[in-house]
């Protein structure tokens, strides 16, 4: 969570990964493993809100947008790691 976002949005989204890991473990995925999906996806996705909030808006700033964008495409990167746990192709360490 960063300083910036509010407790109802981090609710929200914790809100949102624990259904998602609920329903892949309803789905017969073992828990550790829907959490670490759950978590990618709402990592990969909790930026794109506000980059399509300050596109449709008319009060950002370009160099708010273009920030907003390099936020959302540096954390694309966790949508290939849960497309890989849910492929069964994932070749990362457990930590």
């Amino acid at each position: 969570m960063s300083f910036c976002e509010s407790s109802l949005e981090f609710d929200l989204f914790e809100d949102m990964r624990r259904k998602l890991t609920r329903l892949l473990t309803e789905e017969g995925r073992d828990v550790v493993e829907a959490e670490r999906i759950a978590l990618y996806v709402v990592q990969g996705v909790r930026e794109v809100p506000k980059l399509l909030n300050a596109l449709a808006g008319s009060s950002a700033t370009d160099g708010e947008i273009r920030s907003l964008l390099d936020l959302a495409l540096d954390n694309a990167s966790s949508l290939d790691k849960a497309r890989a746990l849910l492929a069964g192709t994932d070749e990362q360490p457990v930590h």
